[in-house]
């Protein structure tokens, strides 16, 4: 599991999603403005879970991860390898 956490920037009202470790990384480079607001933060198994539980707390239509499902070659579950390629139940990216 990784933390994500989806923050506002009141500069031009975009949202923006991310792992806790992308958004540290991004505010000290200032690739994030220092006004930015944290709206929310969660745990997801997987970058497409993310974004799916994004969608739902932003009001908007439901994600569609990239690319069509297939079996991970690790442990059998299903992932996207066209999308982020992470395996929720191998919990580390299936292409490795």
């Amino acid at each position: 599991m990784a933390s994500y956490e989806a923050w506002k920037d009141p500069a031009d009202e975009s949202i923006t999603l991310g792992t806790v470790d992308e958004f540290a990384e991004a505010q000290p480079r200032g690739l994030i403005s220092a006004g930015a607001i944290r709206l929310y933060g969660f745990d997801a198994a997987t970058r497409e879970e993310a974004s799916a539980i994004h969608a739902l707390r932003m009001g908007r239509a439901p994600y569609q991860p990239l690319g069509a499902p297939a079996p991970c070659p690790r442990c059998g579950a299903i992932y996207y390898p066209s999308g982020s390629a992470q395996c929720w139940r191998c919990e580390s990216p299936a292409h490795d």
